[in-house]
């Protein structure tokens, strides 16, 4: 199970999105945030996470966190902006849950 769901979050497409074309996908948005999910109760039983698949789920709120900066010094701020930040602090709160 606990390799299915960290496929699910390998394979999610939202922060590749957001890195290449700046589109805010709310299905996969909405699937990350689901696998996060499934994977934090997954892990609550387990001591062990490997060193690469940690090393990839701490990059995931980091990417969205620097594309909501690249807003920075813009004064009306695009709907997108606003997502993001939302999407970091989501992000970054289900992942801190995952490797605690």
């Amino acid at each position: 199970m606990l390799e299915e769901i960290k496929e699910e979050v390998i394979k999610n497409s939202f922060v590749d999105e957001i890195k290449t074309n700046m589109v805010f996908n709310e299905d996969a948005y909405i699937g990350l945030v689901s696998s996060l999910g499934k994977l934090s109760n997954e892990l609550k039983d387990n001591d062990f996470i490997d060193k690469e698949f940690s090393l990839y789920l701490n990059t995931i709120p980091q990417m969205i966190r620097n594309a909501y900066v690249s807003f920075d010094g813009i004064k009306n701020k695009p709907e997108n902006a606003f997502k993001l930040e939302d999407a970091w602090i989501e992000l970054d709160a289900l992942v801190i849950d995952c490797l605690s």
